[in-house]
């Protein structure tokens, strides 16, 4: 079996609307109480997500041999099962729960600006029938396993699981951190290789886990900590990395552009690069993916990749 991937994370339905101006503007105009807000939106659509199948649509897209670990409510047979054969995305980990009607379940609201407001519901994906890693047949070949954002109690299952096979493990416990305890956030750590957040995710994982930032760079191997426009920081070895966002083309939805910047990065793990040239390329699949509507619904291929990676660059993919 050729080196691979592993995706720890959730098949979720998105249900994805967009606000006209700016959520800042309708704060300054009002006097917001106890989070009361309305919204109008514009536009609300449905759309396949979850963050552990956004991250497999990447790699799948490049070519990266992936392996999604999930569970999904009875709905995910209706049409998400299609959609992922059709993408040849191999789906025989994903345990369907008779007992769970729905998936997890994502409401996603965006201003104009990109600014997002998001509500999750687990769904299917707290299921007791979900596998674990070592369930999967050919492990001795994956190469990196990540856990994408869930609960903490799945999180910690398949961390200790992917630890004990001796599986380097990419921590990205995204927006859910929140409700992480100090115990949760510590033990994973603890369980992984490296991480990845958004600043926001990192300011919360520091004030629950009642670490510094010294302390996690100690911790980690990596620190990934991404900017949105203002791009991302690389915590390693003692130095810091910066790496600038790359211009896209137009903005037509922030939806998955932290999953699309994971895919990418992976893909240059998966290729041997170092940490300027695999974060550049997360930064390139994020920027192709706020270009195209949704989650699982951009473009790319390894050509388009590197041909966008020299003109953006100024240099070859292979050079980094």
């Amino acid at each position: 079996m050729p080196p691979w991937v592993l995706v720890c994370g959730s098949v979720a339905m998105d249900y994805v609307g967009r606000y006209r101006g700016s959520f800042a503007s309708y704060q300054s105009r009002y006097d917001i109480e106890a989070l009361n807000i309305s919204l109008q939106l514009a536009d609300l659509r449905s759309s396949f997500g979850g963050c552990g199948m956004n991250i497999t649509y990447g790699l799948k897209k490049l070519d990266i041999p992936v392996i999604p670990l999930s569970a999904a409510g009875t709905d995910f047979l209706d049409h998400y099962q299609q959609h992922l054969n059709a993408l040849g995305v191999n789906s025989d980990h994903i345990i369907v729960d008779q007992s769970f009607p729905r998936c997890a379940t994502a409401l996603v609201i965006s201003d104009d600006h990109g600014n997002q407001i998001t509500c999750f519901h687990a769904g299917a994906s707290i299921s007791p029938l979900r596998e674990l890693p070592r369930d999967i047949d050919g492990t001795e070949d994956c190469q990196i396993a990540i856990l994408a954002p869930e609960d903490a109690p799945v999180m910690l299952r398949q961390g200790r699981d992917l630890h004990e096979l001796g599986i380097p493990v990419i921590f990205d416990p995204g927006q859910g951190i929140a409700e992480f305890s100090r115990e949760d956030i510590l033990e994973l750590l603890l369980l992984s290789d490296s991480a990845i957040f958004n600043l926001h995710e990192y300011e919360i994982l520091k004030q629950n886990a009642g670490l510094t930032a010294s302390d996690l760079e100690q911790m980690m191997k990596r620190i990934i900590i991404t900017r949105a426009a203002e791009g991302v920081d690389v915590f390693e070895n003692g130095t810091m990395l910066h790496v600038d966002a790359v211009t896209c083309h137009k903005i037509a939805d922030p939806t998955g552009c932290g999953d699309a910047f994971r895919a990418g990065y992976i893909y240059g793990l998966m290729h041997g690069y170092d940490a300027l040239v695999s974060v550049r390329l997360g930064c390139l699949l994020a920027a192709i993916n706020l270009e195209y509507m949704d989650t699982q619904t951009y473009d790319v291929d390894v050509k388009s990749l590197t041909t966008r990676y020299k003109n953006s660059y100024g240099e070859s993919i292979s050079s980094g």
